[in-house]
């Protein structure tokens, strides 16, 4: 594997690991700061938020000034604001660094896809698969990670780590390739929404956001069907992570039987629903819950970076915009649709496969397909 891959690899690592580290520890940041740890839990929105809010304006900075003139100041305000979270005295300052680390990993996650994107149709769907599984590993590890270091050190060490690992890959970011326009044509000060961009951007709100809105229902699911233990659901969860992280992996390799990553996204958002439905529709026993988990994971993590390759694929001078676009939808859709599948699940399963239904109904039918100049270097793959 080439550096730029790793490095992309790393720095999205980096961004999901932030986003999920707090899972385990909001009882021993609220008893140190002072605070109930259910005030903590206001440290994701302040983290989320602006990643979401201004994830399109670094990418359209990108499209027009380079992708290293982001990447490097956005990765530094990471840094610092992971820093500051180690170090803040109080709940109120530490609250505000979050703010600083989300407006970081804005500048961060959507410019890493494009820059996977700019290294061209042959090399893009493995590069953006790296990316995909950067992010998908943060995720998976992070709750862990936090876990073991609090235990041994302090929550204060799990977060000057991330500051750690993001000051280290300063260096290698001064010698990504750049891409990026940087130059104010027409193409990229033209309109955004090119035939094709609306309807990937919709479906990674709907459909890739709704999909991870119900994630974390899967485990309550599963311990209604089948009586499971916290540590049992854990060890499901972790399998669960490991075929989402294949699938992101195996991307590349699928992609070619598909017209182009559209299509294959739409496919798998078809075999993702079917899952989900089964899974919160129907009384299952405990093999055939972990089958259609199994499945929805690993066909799941296979979409999610196709749609992301097409998406990169439509324009080559407004392609951060495009990724950021997509990215903050994806960040407002798994808020908005975990919030309404919480709600549900309270009141019945069967509310939560209703849900999916719509979210992802709606993603596949916005999937149709899109003009043929839509998809001008994608077909090249294939």
């Amino acid at each position: 594997m080439t550096p730029t891959p790793v490095l992309l690899f790393l720095i999205a690592f980096l961004v999901g690991s932030d986003e999920f580290l707090l899972g385990p520890l909001l009882t021993p940041i609220g008893a140190d700061l002072g605070v109930a740890p259910e005030r903590v839990t206001l440290f994701i929105g302040a983290y989320a938020l602006p990643l979401a809010l201004l994830a399109p304006v670094f990418g359209a900075l990108s499209d027009r000034h380079g992708r290293r003139a982001v990447l490097l100041p956005a990765t530094a305000l990471f840094c610092l604001g992971s820093l500051g979270t180690a170090l803040a005295p109080g709940y109120a300052l530490a609250l505000s660094t979050r703010v600083v680390t989300g407006i970081g990993a804005a500048g961060i996650l959507p410019v890493a896809f494009a820059c996977a994107a700019d290294s061209g149709p042959d090399r893009a769907p493995a590069q953006i698969a790296a990316v995909q599984a950067g992010l998908t590993g943060g995720i998976i590890l992070a709750p862990a990670y936090g876990a073991w270091v609090t235990g041994l050190f302090g929550w204060q060490i799990a977060f000057a780590g991330l500051a750690l690992a993001a000051a280290l890959s300063l260096p290698g970011l001064t010698l990504l390739r750049d891409g990026g326009s940087r130059t104010p044509d027409a193409a990229s000060t033209g309109p955004v929404f090119i035939p094709g961009a609306l309807g990937a951007i919709l479906a990674m709100g709907l459909g890739l956001g709704g999909a991870v809105g119900i994630y974390a229902l899967a485990g309550e699911r599963l311990r209604g069907l089948a009586g499971l233990e916290t540590e049992t659901v854990g060890l499901v969860y972790a399998g669960f992570g490991a075929l989402t992280l294949l699938g992101n992996l195996l991307m590349p390799r699928v992609i070619g039987l598909a017209r182009d990553g559209r299509q294959l996204m739409r496919l798998c958002l078809c075999g993702v629903l079917a899952a989900i439905v089964a899974l919160f529709a129907l009384p299952l026993g405990l093999p055939a819950a972990c089958f259609f988990m199994a499945a929805w994971a690993l066909v799941g993590g296979i979409g999610a970076p196709a749609l992301q390759t097409y998406l990169a694929g439509l324009s080559d001078h407004r392609r951060g915009t495009l990724m950021a676009l997509g990215s903050s939808a994806l960040n407002l859709g798994v808020a908005l649709w975990s919030a309404l599948a919480a709600v549900g699940f309270a009141h019945s399963p069967l509310l939560v496969a209703v849900q999916a239904l719509l979210s992802i109904g709606i993603a596949i039918l916005a999937l149709r397909p899109a003009p043929r100049r839509a998809t001008h270097w994608l077909r090249r793959i294939s």
